[in-house]
């Protein structure tokens, strides 16, 4: 299994489905739910 190549925070959620981009950063008690999709190198939360 691959490691993902973006980062989530312990307290953020990301929902099954949720695409999110390379380099990207999920930062504290963010929601991604699904279906959403984040583009490359994104910050949020």
């Amino acid at each position: 299994m691959t490691q993902p190549n973006y980062i989530v925070h312990p307290s953020a959620i990301v929902d099954e489905g949720a695409q999110i981009g390379e380099g990207s950063r999920v930062w504290h008690f963010a929601h991604v739910c699904a279906g959403a999709r984040i583009g490359k190198g994104v910050s949020l939360g």
